[in-house]
Formats: C-alpha cells, sequence, structure tokens
C-alpha cells in the first residue's frame, strides 16, 4: 500500500475514496427528512455507468471554478515569464529579510480574515502563487506556504462570521442573521487562528534555524529563484526589457481591490446599501436614450455589471482575462507569446483541475443517493435528547461526504433544527464548525488538496504536520459548544 501511494498519492486517495462511497450505496439506504421525520427509503446502488457519469457531472456542478482556475493558471503562465514580475518578487523579499516570521503571520490573518466574511472562498486563490513565491525565497518550507494561504483560507472558513459562503443556507433553515451567537463565531475564529498560527509559527522558526541559506529549492508551478546579488550588466538587461515593476504593482493593487469589493457581501452580510445603489445609478445612467454602460459591461445574468458584493467567480476571470491584455499591452509582449505562455499555465494548473472534478465526483455520488442523512440519523439517534457530541461527530461524518456547505445544510439544515429545539443556533455552529474542521482534514477538501497539489505535499506528510492542531482544535470547539450548551 506504502508503494502503491507513493506516486499520484492525492489522486489515488480520491479514487479510493470514490469507490468506498460507490460500495456504501450498496450498503446503507437513502433516505431524506421531511416535515418532522427522517424516511429511510430503499438501497439504491451506483451502478458502473453512474460512477463514470459522475465525473461528468462534476465538472458541469464546479464549471466556474474550473474555468477560474483555467484563466488564473494562464494569468501566472504570463506574469511567470514577465521580468517585471521577477523584480516584484526579488524586491519584496529583499524587504522582507529577517521579517519572515511577521510576514506569515499578518497574511495569514489577512487571508483568514477575508475568508471568515466573503461570499466566495475560491477567489482568494487569486494571489496564492504570488504570495508562495515569496514564502518559498524567504528559505521557509512547503508547509509555511500551504499553512499561510490555503490553510488561512481554511481558518476564515472554519471561524466564518459574515460570510454567505459559510452561513447563507444556515440562517435561512436555522432562522439566523449573521449577528447572531456573533460573539461565539469570533471565539472560534480567534481559537482556530490563534492554534493553527502556533504551529506554524514554530514550524517557521525551525526552518529559518536549521535550513542552508544557500542550497535550497523552489518546488513551486510558477515560482523561481531570487538571485541575491546582480551584475550591472543584468540590470541594463532587464532594464532594456521592459521590467519595471511599478506598473505591474498598481495593476495588482487594483485586482485586489475590486476583489474585495466584489466578494465581501456588503448588504447581505452588513446592511451596506451604497454599492447596490451606486449600481442602480450607473446602469441607470442614458446617452441617447440608451443604458451604455449596462450595455458595455454585459448583462445582469453573465457580464461584470453586478453590483459590489455580488460577484461570482466569472467576474474575477473577465477581470484577470483585461488585466493580462493590459499587462501585455505595458510590457510589449507579442500575440503569439502571450498565447503560448497562457497555454502554458493552463498545462501547469491542469492536475488541480482533474484533482478538483474528482472530489465533486463524491459530492455528486452522495446527492444521487443520499445515504449521508441515513448515516447522520443513525449516529445522532442513539441518544433521545440533543447532544452536542454526537451532533458534532455526525456533522463532521457528513462534511466528509459533502464538500459542499450549502448542501449539508440543505439535506441536514431542518433536521437538526428539529432536534436542536432551544439551542438551534448552537446546533448551526455545531454544523459550520464541524465542517469547517473537516476541511484540514478530508480528501474531499478542494481547498486543502488543492493546496497539497500545489505544493506537492504528500497527504501522508500533511497529517504528521497537521495532527496536533487538528486534535488541539477540537477539544477547543467542544468545550466551547459544552459552555454555550449547559453552562
Amino acid at each position: 500500500m506504502k508503494e502503491m501511494l507513493k506516486k499520484h498519492d492525492l489522486f489515488k486517495i480520491v479514487a479510493i475514496v470514490i469507490l468506498f462511497v460507490a460500495l456504501l450505496t450498496w450498503i446503507i439506504p437513502v433516505s431524506q427528512y421531511t416535515g418532522t421525520e427522517m424516511y429511510i427509503g430503499e438501497i439504491s446502488r451506483l451502478g458502473i455507468a453512474d460512477l463514470f457519469g459522475s465525473g461528468l457531472y462534476s465538472l458541469s456542478t464546479i464549471l466556474y471554478q474550473v474555468s477560474f482556475l483555467i484563466v488564473l493558471g494562464g494569468f501566472y503562465g504570463v506574469l511567470s515569464q514577465l521580468n517585471a514580475y521577477k523584480n516584484l518578487v526579488t524586491k519584496i523579499v529583499n524587504k522582507l529579510k529577517g521579517k519572515e516570521i511577521a510576514f506569515i503571520l499578518i497574511t495569514s490573518f489577512v487571508y483568514a480574515g477575508l475568508a471568515s466574511i466573503t461570499s466566495e472562498i475560491y477567489n482568494l486563490l487569486l494571489f496564492v502563487p504570488f504570495i508562495i513565491t515569496i514564502i518559498l525565497n524567504l528559505k521557509l518550507d512547503k508547509f509555511n506556504a500551504i499553512s499561510t494561504t490555503f490553510g488561512s483560507i481554511l481558518i476564515g472558513r472554519l471561524g466564518a462570521t459574515y460570510s454567505p459562503y459559510a452561513y447563507n443556507y444556515i440562517n435561512s433553515y436555522f432562522t439566523m442573521e449573521f449577528n447572531t451567537e456573533i460573539i461565539t463565531k469570533v471565539a472560534i475564529f480567534v481559537l482556530t487562528f490563534i492554534l493553527f498560527n502556533f504551529f506554524n509559527f514554530l514550524h517557521a522558526k525551525s526552518i529559518l534555524k536549521s535550513k542552508s541559506k544557500e542550497n535550497y529549492e523552489i518546488d513551486d508551478k510558477f515560482g523561481f529563484i531570487v538571485e541575491e546579488k546582480k551584475s550591472k550588466s543584468t540590470k541594463t538587461e532587464k532594464k532594456a526589457n521592459g521590467s519595471k515593476a511599478w506598473p505591474l504593482m498598481i495593476i495588482f493593487l487594483f485586482i485586489a481591490a475590486l476583489q474585495i469589493l466584489g466578494f465581501v457581501a456588503w448588504n447581505t452580510s452588513f446592511k451596506i446599501e451604497v454599492f447596490d445603489n451606486f449600481h442602480t445609478w450607473l446602469t441607470g445612467i442614458q446617452v441617447g436614450g440608451y443604458n451604455i454602460f449596462s450595455y458595455l459591461m454585459g448583462s445582469e445574468n453573465i457580464g461584470i455589471v453586478k453590483a459590489f458584493g455580488s460577484w461570482d467567480l466569472f467576474n474575477l476571470e473577465v477581470i484577470l482575462i483585461l488585466a493580462t491584455l493590459i499587462i501585455a499591452l505595458a510590457y510589449k509582449i507579442g500575440f503569439d507569446k502571450l498565447i503560448e505562455d497562457f497555454i502554458s499555465g493552463i498545462k501547469k494548473i491542469s492536475r488541480l483541475i482533474l484533482l478538483l472534478v474528482m472530489i465533486y465526483a463524491v459530492f455528486i455520488i452522495v446527492v444521487w443517493n443520499p445515504i449521508v442523512p441515513t448515516i447522520v440519523d443513525w449516529i445522532v439517534g442513539l441518544t433521545s435528547n440533543f447532544n452536542i457530541y454526537l451532533a458534532s461527530l455526525a456533522t463532521f461524518i457528513a462534511s466528509i461526504f459533502n464538500v459542499d456547505m450549502d448542501y449539508t445544510a440543505y439535506t441536514l439544515g431542518s433536521y437538526f433544527v428539529s432536534l436542536a429545539g432551544d439551542y438551534s443556533s448552537l446546533s448551526a455552529i455545531i454544523m459550520n464548525s464541524m465542517h469547517g474542521l473537516a476541511g484540514f482534514i478530508a480528501p474531499t477538501s478542494g481547498i486543502l488538496m488543492l493546496g497539497l497539489a500545489y505544493l506537492n505535499i504528500p497527504y501522508k506528510d500533511w497529517m504528521k504536520y497537521i495532527w496536533r492542531f487538528l486534535l488541539g482544535l477540537t477539544v477547543g470547539l467542544l468545550i466551547i459548544f459544552t459552555i454555550i450548551r449547559y453552562m
């Protein structure tokens, strides 16, 4: 088994999970919660054709994520060949020497904080390759890189406060507002952030002490090793090729501003209506009797005409494509070279896309064959009263099958409301927290597996790194749930 899992271990692990879930459909009956009861049906049995079909349906389900990864890969394919990009990274790395730990902790907080309030978490992958290249050139290692980026997104996902990505469906099923239990939500965020970055800090400190300052490698799909010293001839050559970093930095800052404005749900989460009002005014401007801005930016459904706070990944893809074209013009990249580099970047990211499609195939199987409610009913049915520990265990197991939080809430929300009674808001917190906890370990966690694949980290090595955090956080969460329930 060890030898079998050595190469392409992530794909093999996900494939094993797919086969395991398919086997469960031959053993566990499907069920559905209706009214006030859980109805247990027949055993559905997933067939061979359905098994392969789940992959196709998976692709259609996550087209936004897949197309975003394609564009993101192409964007960094162009950037990674640009002298200006290399110079920008070099300048940042040189300024951060001696401040490595401060950088990863601040960056982690930014990622976690945004993930805690944003309406989508995949958009946060936008600057991850850039940040990872910086971290690795600071002579930290892969675990610091994945923890500061992908791991910090998972922190915010678990410690969600005002995030529609986490609480949109939960709020509707549990009759909650985003402010409901906000102190508990913030406490969970703080606990998760501090505990996770305690280990991130210890690991970084150890690496900075022990790692050779000279011979190190950059195992990064779009990365490169920063040259610490450059000769005059190199500077002259790069200047001639157009390597000034400041135009690229301006573009980066502009994209980052649009990303934050677009994906923080200002109206939904914070009741801030200024962007909706501005959107209504802008799209209503007429020139010669025509709504010119609305026509230019596209239709309401698929264009970038949506108000800030209601963007989806397609909107960000459009911005990235436009930014790529502007970069090509600013740095005089020929059309053939642009296409060549863009396609090269897509190829580098294709492995991640295939892995994500496989992960969502598990989700499709449990949608077609709803065995998860049956499993949850068996676990929580061990007691007649609402038990926070059994509810936590049941939600954690359900989350391993359901990579999609909305679907978890859709299938189990009403059921948990009926069980929890006066503790429905606590039940909602448990559902979100345990789904987030599963994200740090489950082979069906999209963000986690993308991070492991991007940095070529074996799943077994990640488990060795993360187990102490998982144990500590599990205990911490159960203590918080116990305090709310019994004190």
